[in-house]
């Protein structure tokens, strides 16, 4: 079973407000500033990431998103033709799919870790 992790990818100071929100962990839910585990699966509101472990080359110039959306910050690029190690699986509140490239999603911070970087699945052959 592959183990889903989900988090929000708001600032601090909001999930700090918003932390009132919360669920029974048992139904896989978790406040905004935390991350429950239940059965192998994360949730929280925004994103949620699933284990890929898999290559995939890029079909066009890639660019490098410190979040999965493409109103992040774009910090690099990668050249068309590039084999690409693809750690997480996420998909955004809109329903896009983007891959975690870096392997620095973790369970301990709430948001999303300051070194993930992202990239859209559409330049994924």
């Amino acid at each position: 079973m592959k183990k889903t992790k989900t988090w929000t990818a708001l600032a601090l100071p909001v999930l700090v407000a918003s932390a009132v929100l919360t669920a029974a962990p048992s139904a896989g839910a978790a406040s905004a500033g935390t991350l429950a585990e239940s059965g192998g699966v994360s949730t929280q509101a925004a994103l949620t990431c699933k284990g890929y472990g898999r290559g995939g080359v890029t079909n066009a110039r890639t660019p490098v998103h410190t979040g999965a959306s493409a109103s992040a910050s774009v910090t690099s690029h990668i050249a068309a033709g590039r084999t690409v190690h693809l750690y997480y699986e996420c998909i955004n509140s809109a329903g896009n799919i983007w891959y975690e490239i870096t392997g620095y999603l973790d369970t301990d911070a709430p948001g999303t870790p300051s070194r993930a970087r992202f990239i859209y699945g559409g330049y994924i052959k």
